[in-house]
C-alpha cells in the first residue's frame, strides 16, 4: 500500500466519522424543545421558565449552525481525499485508489 493510498484511507475515514457525528448530533438535537423545559409556572417561576426557554432555544439553534459546518468540513475532507487519488494516478499510473 503506497503512502498516498494510506492517506487517502485516513481522510476519507475522517469525512466519514465528521459526517456520521454531524448526523448524531442533529438527530440529538430534535430532542433539545425550548418549549418544553419541563418546568411549569407555579408562583414566581415564570422567569425561569422564560430563562430556560431562551437557552435551550439559543443551544438548538447553534447545534444546527454547527452541524452545517462539520458537513463543510466533511466535504473538504472529501474533495481533498479525490485529490489524494488524482496524485496517486498522476505518480503511479494506477487508477487507484
Amino acid at each position: 500500500m503506497s503512502d498516498v493510498e494510506i492517506f487517502y484511507h485516513a481522510l476519507t475515514s475522517a469525512a466519514d466519522a465528521v459526517q456520521t457525528r454531524s448526523t448524531d448530533v442533529v438527530i440529538d438535537n430534535a430532542d433539545i424543545q425550548g418549549d418544553d423545559t419541563g418546568v411549569g409556572n407555579p408562583a414566581h417561576r415564570a422567569t425561569l421558565r422564560l430563562e430556560m426557554h431562551r437557552r435551550l432555544s439559543a443551544l438548538h439553534a447553534a447545534v444546527l449552525d454547527r452541524s452545517g459546518e462539520a458537513s463543510a468540513v466533511a466535504a473538504s475532507l472529501s474533495d481533498i481525499a479525490s485529490r489524494y487519488g488524482d496524485l496517486d494516478r498522476e505518480l503511479t499510473g494506477r487508477s487507484e485508489p
